[in-house]
């Protein structure tokens, strides 16, 4: 069970004296193989966790996206945030972005390799981080690219990890210790 420290400002739900938690983390660990830090720092509503993980499970799992379009979306979200750029820098790899992409992602730019699919997420997804405030034609491009199921799925993976990363802001939850930071910083 990790330390208390290493989830920020709560202590760690004890899975052996909590059996709903446990239950809710058996869950997690069937579609992600472990349970994150920023996923046990909500175990003390595990309901709410289990709704939370459920909504994460279909944004990464089961949406229309490309991985590819996925991780890059993600990623372009996660500039700032080690923790979230550290989890899904190697998602991103095994989707086949390179590391130059994602170096020029980290640092607010668009790789020219990229797609015109790939920058209207890109593109969507920092405007969205701007409180939702997406401009009519960044809106039009992304409908353009993916249409209205698309946008949908795009939409919904913003707000997911918008989410996550302010659970992991406002509940100060550490990178796990097995894993070395991958976000470097931008010059």
């Amino acid at each position: 069970m990790p330390a208390k420290s290493e989830l920020g400002r709560l202590p760690a739900v004890d899975e052996s004296t909590n059996p709903e938690a446990a239950a809710v983390f058996a869950e997690i660990k069937r579609t992600r193989g472990n349970v994150s830090h920023v996923l046990r720092s909500l175990a003390h509503a595990p309901q709410g966790l289990r709704a939370f993980a459920g909504y994460g499970e279909y944004v990464r799992y089961r949406t229309t996206l490309s991985g590819r379009v996925r991780e890059l979306t993600i990623l372009a979200l996660a500039c700032g945030n080690q923790y979230a750029w550290t989890h899904h820098a190697p998602f991103a790899m095994k989707e086949g972005v390179t590391q130059a992409e994602l170096d020029e992602l980290n640092a607010g730019k668009l790789a020219k390799t990229l797609s015109t699919s790939e920058c209207a997420a890109i593109a969507y997804a920092r405007e969205f981080a701007q409180g939702g405030n997406v401009s009519d034609a960044t809106f039009a491009q992304l409908r353009k690219e993916f249409g209205e199921r698309g946008v949908t799925d795009v939409t919904l993976l913003c707000g997911y990890f918008i989410a996550l990363a302010s659970v992991i802001n406002a509940l100060r939850v550490e990178l796990e210790s097995d894993r070395t930071p991958m976000m470097k910083p931008v010059s």
